[in-house]
């Protein structure tokens, strides 16, 4: 066996530790890239949501290489398409030409440990040290991007946050064991701490909502972070692995996001609906100076519920842009768009304190 899945982000190196500690060959995804999304649009269904087709992009990419089977996780109840990837994804291929096996995770750790065991052949607790060891991993990569979001606007040398940090991700692709992650930390913290910057700088705030692989994956919202750390911009993110993770060990948090957004919407809509709602919110509770919304073209939740986020930010005053991604998306009409939406959020941000 021959494993690859897709690419996302940073995440793609927790993932590939996760494998290479049970065992598995595997053939990782190429980061993703125009030419790979423009092969997955090609033999995918033209109306389904832009992940998919970034999705089977990855696949192909890897297929060609020798994978012979695709690792996904999905999720088999709700509203969000995501629960039938796994069997269109397995169809476009098929019908390509391409014979692969699917291994579809439910979002469920039973599930998960099933499957693992089941292609690994691993014992129990070398399962449960491969799932650690990726978990520290995963949140190591999450703790680097959050501390990345304050220091791009302070640093004195504009570019030396995301230097450290093209440097660090391949040198923690490598690491093999907890010793080697122990002694990486070390040296990112010691690096971190070198960068100059200005901690008495007020800048203002974004806070980035919308779909979890959109919002999290640099290279599907073209380095969004990284282009509003440059402009001054400090970005907050609360969507990632470990907050979905959270609501799915803590079912009462659903009910706490419910109730609070219950005067804007009263059901579910799937996918991250409601949290981007809850996340609003949050933010124009908390004073910030912008919200962008990052969804793919057609997903289903988000475009439910983006008029009742255009509603919150006609009720708040706070500044909105709504960004919906796909394969004719151009990086330069991103650009565009995020320099007069920067002059809005400033222009915002000094009006409110001066």
């Amino acid at each position: 066996m021959k494993i690859t899945f897709a690419y996302w982000g940073n995440y793609t190196i927790a993932f590939i530790s996760l494998f290479q500690k049970l065992g598995i060959n595997v053939i990782p995804p190429e980061k993703t890239n125009q030419q790979s999304i423009i092969e997955g649009a090609k033999i995918s269904p033209e109306m389904y949501c832009f992940p998919l087709k970034a999705n089977i992009g990855n696949y192909l990419t890897a297929i060609k290489k020798g994978a012979d089977t695709v690792f996904m996780v999905t999720s088999l109840s709700g509203s969000c398409r995501l629960r039938y990837y796994g069997i269109i994804q397995d169809k476009v291929l098929s019908e390509a030409g391409y014979k692969v096996n699917f291994v579809i995770l439910n979002q469920n750790f039973i599930d998960i440990y099933q499957k693992l065991k089941k292609i690994s052949g691993a014992s129990f607790w070398q399962i449960v040290k491969a799932v650690y060891f990726f978990f520290k991993k995963l949140h190591l990569i999450e703790k680097l991007e959050k501390k990345a979001q304050y220091l791009r606007p302070r640093e004195k040398i504009k570019g030396q946050t995301d230097q450290i940090l093209r440097e660090t991700f391949p040198q923690l692709e490598k690491v093999r064991n907890l010793r080697e992650l122990t002694k990486l930390k070390r040296e990112i913290k010691k690096k971190i701490s070198e960068i100059e910057i200005d901690s008495k700088k007020n800048v203002p705030r974004i806070g980035i909502i919308g779909e979890i692989f959109t919002v999290t994956d640099g290279a599907i919202n073209f380095g969004i972070e990284e282009k509003l750390g440059k402009q001054d911009i400090e970005v907050h993110r609360e969507m990632d692995v470990t907050y979905h993770l959270k609501k799915i060990i803590c079912p009462w948090k659903d009910w706490q996001i419910q109730k609070k957004i219950n005067p804007y919407l009263k059901s579910t809509v799937g996918g991250h609906g409601r949290d981007a709602i809850f996340e609003m919110l949050n933010y124009t509770k908390n004073n910030f100076d912008g919200i962008i919304h990052l969804l793919p073209f057609g997903c289903m939740p988000e475009v439910v519920i983006r008029p009742i986020l255009e509603k919150i930010h006609q009720e708040t005053g706070i500044p909105f842009l709504s960004l919906s991604l796909d394969e004719q998306v151009a990086e330069a009409g991103i650009n565009t768009r995020l320099e007069a939406f920067v002059d809005v959020v400033k222009n915002h941000y000094n009006n409110k304190n001066h």
